[in-house]
């Protein structure tokens, strides 16, 4: 017995006259320390967990007081009161009794005169033996926590120690993995229990509350999974530490498990470089995954590309850190409906991306997923996921990831060009894609020479505004008032402005076909030499 209630304090010697006012749930409360006292003002001097013991001579048969007094335990957390009647008080009031049984707070009654020294130095001396006698057996308990771990048994073992050391309902929820519980529950009672537990309901009573405690099971500062225990009784502070213990091991058992897993994955990468090439069928592809994930499902294909900054992969622990940021960003696509497989590839971090949700919303959850990676790289250092990125075409198919593959590598390409995108999805780029393919062709620079090079040189020129003023012209679809407004200019000034481009570029440059070419040429213009400049311009009259 490693922790006092009040029904093992009434059959210690000094306690065997003693009438006990109290229900089954009063008796059942934890005793840590015992005190003596005699002023009615304690509230302040309890930390919980306290049997007080006086003579009354506080409140004195004053039975406000009394009440007053008495309230003061019950919100501080107390266990239990002791009154010696007689000199000071002759019995509790109705009203106090009431109360207390209403609280299932418990009062012990002594009727002949005690020694509360006698009481406090027997019950401190229990206490004092029990912590060391805790002490002792957690260090076994470690122990054999560590045994398993080296043993390699996986968690199953490290749960039955927690409810054979407790006594306890053992509940292990990992996350994207099959509950567990120790002893075994039937699956409708499991399916209850998940459900009270996720939802709250578990504490919706304080008495419940003191039933039930919780640890995350943590690793590299994201969460894993959860560790319950549930007991018919209020937990003893041993039963918490065992929890302590037992989370902790399970934490390391998880890491060890996921590294070695992760590690395993890392040397895989000549088989998903094959893969990103189209080198694989579906059926190849689909043993592959059996082997590793038999719950993932074969749907569309999504690559997210990182670029790595070269400094990185010249760090000699790149490996471990690569490894390490690889089983945080799987837990958090996942999350997210995405099984990951990431692969080093060319001075990048590919992650193969299947879509576990048949392509609902898949954008959104992908954006997510990524914002939530960012996150967590903003608090570690050196952050592997702080470089350009892109992600390919979404394909129907896993043995068509070549292709989004290769959609993700001219997402990068195109911003290496044009600058980060806040968006870099390649259905997004549209006219970046035709931009890009008129500069693989050589086309790019004779577009933007023969439609508005005129235009540039005048304002390199004169500092002219012309190329400014064409593409909000444009933007506005020809509107002369809009321009001038966006512009800050005058209509005169537009004007004029529109005559000299009129004249560099023809008459005809509003016509559908040769304007679709001019906007064209301006985004080229963009793609290679960054925004045209809006220089602050003071509104002109003529």
């Amino acid at each position: 017995m490693l922790q006092l209630t009040v029904r093992d304090i009434l059959q210690r010697p000094l306690f065997l006259k003693a009438e006990a006012i109290a229900s089954e749930e009063a008796l059942s409360r934890t005793v840590r320390w015992a005190h003596i006292m005699e002023v009615t003002q304690v509230g302040h001097l309890l930390s919980g967990n306290e049997l007080i013991l006086t003579t009354g001579i506080g409140w004195h048969d004053d039975e406000e007081l009394s009440l007053a007094f008495l309230r003061q335990l019950i919100d501080s957390g107390a266990s239990g009161l002791c009154i010696e009647l007689g000199l000071y008080t002759s019995k509790p009031s109705e009203r106090m009794i009431e109360l207390a049984k209403q609280e299932h707070f418990p009062i012990l009654l002594f009727h002949e005169q005690v020694r509360y020294i006698d009481i406090t130095q027997d019950l401190h001396a229990h206490f004092i033996n029990q912590h060391h006698r805790m002490v002792s057996e957690l260090e076994a308990l470690s122990k054999q926590l560590n045994q398993l771990l080296l043993s390699g048994k996986g968690i199953q073992p490290l749960l039955k120690i927690l409810h054979q050391t407790t006594g306890a309902q053992v509940a292990f929820f990992p996350l994207h993995a099959e509950a567990q519980f120790i002893p075994a529950m039937t699956k409708t009672k499991a399916d209850q229990f998940y459900e009270r537990w996720i939802y709250g309901e578990m504490f919706a009573a304080p008495s419940q509350k003191r039933k039930l405690a919780h640890r995350p099971i943590l690793a590299l500062d994201h969460l894993f999974a959860d560790l319950l225990i549930q007991s018919k009784t209020e937990l003893t502070e041993y039963q918490i530490l065992v929890l302590d213990r037992c989370a902790t091991a399970v934490a390391q058992e998880m890491m060890r498990t996921i590294y070695i897993e992760e590690k395993r994955r890392y040397q895989d990468d000549l088989w998903l470089s094959d893969w990103l090439a189209g080198k694989h069928s579906t059926a190849q592809i689909s043993e592959y995954i059996r082997g590793i994930k038999p719950s993932a499902k074969l749907g569309g294909v999504a690559v997210c590309l990182f670029q790595l900054e070269a400094t990185l992969t010249e760090r000699k622990d790149f490996e471990s850190l690569l490894i390490q940021r690889n089983m945080v960003a799987r837990a958090i696509f996942e999350g997210e409906g995405f099984y990951l497989f990431p692969a080093l590839l060319h001075g990048h971090i590919a992650f193969i991306l299947l879509d576990q949700q048949n392509g609902l919303k898949w954008k959104e959850r992908l954006h997510l997923a990524i914002e939530r990676l960012f996150r967590t790289e903003q608090q570690q250092e050196p952050a592997l996921f702080s470089g350009l990125w892109g992600v390919g075409k979404a394909m129907s198919l896993p043995d068509q990831a070549a292709e989004s593959y290769d959609t993700a590598k001219e997402t990068i390409a195109i911003q290496l060009d044009a600058g980060p995108l806040r968006s870099p999805f390649f259905d997004e780029l549209h006219t970046y894609k035709i931009i890009s393919s008129l500069k693989k062709s050589g086309m790019l620079m004779p577009l933007i020479h023969e439609y508005i090079e005129p235009l540039a040189a005048y304002d390199r020129e004169k500092n002219g505004q012309l190329l400014l003023t064409l593409k909000v012209f444009l933007s506005r679809s020809g509107s002369k008032q809009e321009t001038a407004r966006d512009l800050f200019i005058a209509r005169q000034t537009l004007y004029h402005r529109l005559d000299k481009i009129s004249a560099m570029l023809g008459n005809d440059y509003m016509s559908p076909d040769k304007r679709l070419a001019i906007e064209l040429a301006i985004s080229a213009y963009e793609y290679t030499r960054g925004a045209i400049p809006n220089l602050p311009q003071t509104r002109t009259q003529s």
